[in-house]
């Protein structure tokens, strides 16, 4: 089976978040939060416990966009596996972050305030502003380091593989920073979310465009969205917060 750029960039954005994922449980962990008793985190009965930790800092619009995000790179995924894409020293890491997104999909999907929504809410919020934070301590309640190391394994081996696979693509960092921009969050405010001052958030941006081989922010969030890392924003005009953001 030919390999999808577009699909692969999917599957590469998913994989990058996930490794963001563990590594904020990881840091929990570090900071005396459980470690819980789940040592496979892409299992559906942790995915079950672990939706109440979702629900509490996510809408069910948003909750329903992940759903159907999450099933829907599973299922590339799981195409790629049948077609005998993915070699054999990934295969194990590829089914692990495979379930895991089948099952964050179920669980997610099982709420009755997600299941009565259609999929174009979800794919709208999710494109939307971004929500708060997950409380990952409560996740580190959950897992224990095996599990967490486990996942995060996998997670990188999918990404080694997209990235070998795949142009210049962005770390987790600036993925984060990508979704920001694509929704319109000043370049100001970036910097003090991320504790940088703004000159050095615009020297980054300009960096990160560089590596990606564009020229502006423009091109750069319409090349994510044409790789499939991140989702169109539901509404236009980022050319004009482009204008607003960009200096010289």
């Amino acid at each position: 089976m030919e390999i999808d750029s577009v699909q692969l960039g999917s599957i590469n954005s998913f994989a990058v978040r996930t490794v963001r994922f563990t590594e904020c449980i990881a840091e929990a962990h570090r900071l005396g939060h459980g470690p819980g008793p789940h040592a496979r985190p892409w299992s559906l009965d942790f995915q079950r416990r672990a939706a109440p930790v979702y629900a509490e800092a996510f809408p069910a619009a948003y909750r329903r966009g992940i759903a159907d995000a999450s099933k829907l790179v599973a299922n590339y995924m799981a195409n790629y596996m049948e077609g005998a894409t993915v070699p054999e020293p990934t295969a194990t890491e590829w089914s692990i972050i495979t379930e895991f997104l089948h099952t964050t999909s179920k669980a997610l999907s099982e709420a009755s305030d997600v299941a009565s929504l259609n999929p174009e809410a979800g794919r709208a919020s999710i494109s939307g502003t971004l929500p708060a934070v997950l409380r990952y301590e409560l996740f580190a309640e959950l897992l224990n380091v095996q599990g967490v190391t486990l996942l995060q394994s996998a997670a990188m081996a999918v990404v080694s593989f997209c990235q070998a696979n795949l142009p210049a693509t962005p770390n987790a960092i600036e993925l984060e920073w990508i979704i920001s921009l694509a929704n319109r969050v000043p370049v100001e405010e970036l910097a003090e979310r991320y504790n940088l001052s703004a000159r050095n958030m615009y020297r980054r941006l300009e960096s990160m465009w560089k590596h990606l081989g564009v020229g502006s922010q423009v091109q750069g969030v319409a090349l994510a969205v044409q790789h499939g890392w991140i989702a169109l924003p539901p509404t236009s005009g980022q050319e004009s917060a482009d204008q607003e953001n960009e200096r010289g």
